[in-house]
């Protein structure tokens, strides 16, 4: 009897068991694990009317620039200017020692001297023994040989008054002035420092027209929407189709229209283009050389000569590739949709132009991790 029940307990532990897990079984089963949503990067597509639009890093300088240096070599006596001082036209930056250039001029002065009364002695030989060369008292040699005289001394005299001038323009050029009104941006000597000549001393800055200097890569002047881009004249000629604005990142949300002044058409060792847009002194705001600056360029011409709608530019890491097919992933309503494209030029900032009739400006493209995606997926963008 007691052997039974033993038998009816342990059945009943099975069977609660069991029971418990089919019920677990079933939670599991009613109740899906919740979808991961995987974080992504992503950009926007341009659409018309921003077919083209770069940022470029620029360097602010002043719209006139001068390094200044002394025409002579010596030693600086004295420094009348420090960095940041404003300066007018003509005024005294800097002298050197002029001890040694009085002390030329009196040599040269002295030298002079002496071939002028070398040149007068001549003269007067040459009076006396032309008179008597008419009087047939001596021979034409002996005359020429006094003419030649004077001659010579008169070339004497001639270096020796050039002699005496250098000496002079030397002591003037001992003075360092101001070509132009302007800052003294930098002061690269001390006082009482020995110097060579075409040294630079000072560089001078106009600072009532500002300028920024950047560089344009190679593959963005081919891109440009302006029609027969051939060389950055090209450009230069459409600049009116293009909105150039400077930023700063003290004040982002603030923008400084600039204007197109000049565009090289030699390319640098990095094979970018420099160019040097203006920007006009602000009286609510102190911009000053060396400052760096964000520089955006936007097409905002009529439309007539931009790229066609269905072509775009975006990353390298984007481009989805299977076998002979190439896709990206556009982002719509929370999840991702595989678009095939055609892929174009490849760039030297490993971006590639794409076309498709599917696509539109606007449209928001996957840019990272696209190999590890499905169509459907949901995904979260990621903020920049």
């Amino acid at each position: 009897m007691k052997s039974l029940i033993k038998i009816l307990i342990g059945v009943l532990i099975i069977a609660g068991v069991c029971y418990g897990l089919n019920t677990f079984r079933a939670t599991k089963i009613s109740q899906p694990e919740p979808e991961i949503i995987r974080p992504v990067r992503s950009i926007k597509l341009q659409g018309e009317g921003e077919s083209f639009k770069r940022k470029y890093f620029g360097t602010v300088q002043g719209g006139k620039r001068a390094d200044l240096s002394f025409r002579v070599s010596g030693t600086l006596s004295k420094i009348n200017v420090e960095k940041g001082a404003s300066v007018s036209r003509g005024q005294l930056l800097a002298t050197l020692d002029p001890r040694d250039f009085n002390t030329r001029i009196s040599q040269a002065q002295s030298s002079l001297s002496q071939a002028q009364a070398q040149y007068k002695n001549a003269q007067a030989d040459f009076k006396r023994y032309e008179n008597l060369y008419k009087q047939k008292v001596i021979a034409k040699a002996q005359y020429d040989t006094y003419k030649t005289q004077v001659d010579v001394t008169r070339s004497a005299v001639n270096a020796a008054n050039a002699n005496v001038k250098s000496a002079r323009d030397a002591l003037r050029d001992t003075e360092l002035r101001a070509p132009f009104d302007g800052i003294i941006a930098d002061r690269t000597v001390e006082n009482f420092q020995d110097v060579t000549a075409k040294q630079t001393i000072f560089s001078l800055q106009d600072l009532t027209a500002l300028e920024i200097v950047f560089n344009i890569p190679d593959n963005d002047v081919l891109l440009a929407p302006v029609p027969q881009v051939k060389s950055l004249r090209d450009l230069q000629q459409h600049a009116e189709l293009f909105s150039v604005n400077a930023r700063f990142e003290a004040m982002p949300e603030r923008i400084f229209p600039l204007t197109l002044k000049e565009i090289a058409t030699q390319a640098t060792a990095a094979n970018t283009y420099p160019v040097t847009a203006t920007m006009p002194t602000r009286d609510d705001v102190r911009i000053l050389p060396g400052m760096a600056a964000t520089v955006e360029i936007v097409y905002v011409g009529d439309g007539v000569t931009a790229r066609a709608s269905d072509k775009y530019s975006v990353p390298s890491t984007a481009i989805l590739n299977e076998g002979e097919k190439n896709f990206v992933w556009r982002f719509s309503d929370g999840s991702v949709s595989k678009i095939p494209v055609t892929v174009g030029a490849i760039h030297n900032d490993a971006s590639v132009e794409i076309e498709s009739d599917s696509l539109s400006g606007g449209d928001v493209i996957i840019t990272a991790g696209v190999y590890f995606l499905r169509d459907g997926q949901h995904v979260r963008l990621m903020e920049d």
